[in-house]
């Protein structure tokens, strides 16, 4: 991969966060639910989509298939609630409009427009057929990798399209079908499986090719069709390609943090699909859009795995995962820049909220 690197025109660059949340002081806008899993385009004029120029497409999808938040949060309560999942979720979400997080810019939905911009395509220049098979190709290579990797290796690849294959337009269907496999897996090396990442990516393109007319499959049935494609993947595609919101997108945060707060059965859910069926079983569909976003880019900053900040986060009462030890000791001025993202504003409210009770009574 070094002597790869001495050829490219263009040397490696740091793919940058956003300084600003698009979760910020934004509004949702939902659709009606589907009645089962592949009649939903039914509800969604494809032919239209594919006709419409990239400005028309862009604001299409951003209306249609919104997952941004606003700080407000009204929702009907429903008995089949888990018991902690209004508590503790108003508050992750309002902590998401206050957190950038790489899944911001970086996660596979904006994964296409951050990196077109490196190479001078702004969003309204893109084709929307290019910005759908970008879409697909980052998240066929998100599986088991960071979004930070994920960015890295896509930018090696529309690099690669760009200044080697001399197509602008970068990661095409033409540049996918030209471009060798080994040359592909040298390209993406430092993603999760890259090996067989670059043998599905080959596939999938020749399928796109010979069944789906040159385009993004419409249906979960057909996208989960193609190599190395499953329904997280699935969901998410239909979802930012063609405005359809026909499941939710859960991967390794969303079913993590669910069985963690007990909003789906850790004994009952042993994978991530176990975890989808059980969250559509009750969730209200007008959430389904923004839960991923809003878990994800939670579980990188605030909660991921290993190194909590249950000192920073605002459903520290009420989850039974809060290391209490950690809030009681933690202190607001002394707090450390975040890896891999900017909780800033999160400090800043939390530092204007007024005492509790309990604090005024102790300060007496």
């Amino acid at each position: 991969m070094r002597s790869l690197n001495k050829t490219l025109k263009r040397s490696r660059v740091e793919i940058e966060l956003e300084t600003v949340s698009k979760y910020f002081k934004k509004e949702v806008t939902t659709v009606p639910p589907p009645q089962n899993e592949d009649k939903v385009d039914q509800d969604v004029d494809i032919k239209h989509i594919k006709s419409m120029n990239s400005q028309e497409y862009f604001d299409y999808i951003e209306v249609r298939a919104s997952d941004v938040v606003s700080d407000s949060f009204n929702i009907k309560y429903s008995p089949s609630f888990p018991p902690t999942f209004l508590p503790i979720y108003s508050k992750v979400r309002l902590m998401r409009t206050k957190l950038v997080t790489p899944v911001d810019s970086v996660g596979c939905a904006m994964l296409p427009v951050t990196i077109n911009e490196k190479f001078g395509i702004k969003k309204y220049e893109m084709l929307p057929k290019n910005y759908r098979l970008q879409l697909l190709v980052s998240l066929m290579l998100s599986s088991q990798t960071k979004d930070e990797t994920n960015a890295q290796a896509m930018y090696n690849l529309m690099e690669y399209c760009v200044d080697k294959l001399n197509i602008k337009q970068g990661i095409t269907l033409n540049s996918l079908l030209e471009i060798e496999e080994k040359q592909l897996d040298a390209l993406i090396y430092s993603v999760g499986f890259h090996k067989k990442k670059s043998g599905y990516i080959k596939r999938m393109a020749q399928m796109l090719l010979d069944e789906f007319e040159q385009d993004v499959p419409t249906t979960i049935t057909g996208l989960s069709s193609l190599p190395g494609v499953g329904p997280k993947m699935g969901y998410l595609a239909l979802q930012k390609a063609w405005g359809i919101i026909g499941g939710i997108g859960v991967d390794v945060h969303v079913d993590r943090l669910c069985k963690m707060w007990k909003w789906v059965d850790p004994n009952k859910c042993k994978t991530p699909e176990h975890t989808r069926k059980a969250l559509e079983s009750w969730l209200p569909h007008e959430l389904w859009n923004e839960i991923n976003p809003v878990l994800v880019g939670f579980g990188q900053v605030i909660c991921p795995a290993r190194g909590k900040r249950c000192d920073l986060c605002l459903a520290n009462k009420v989850c039974k995962s809060a290391n209490h030890k950690l809030v009681k000791s933690g202190s607001l001025d002394e707090c450390e820049t975040s890896k891999r993202g900017d909780y800033s504003k999160l400090l800043e409210h939390l530092k204007e909220r007024p005492p509790s009770p309990s604090a005024q009574i102790l300060k007496k």
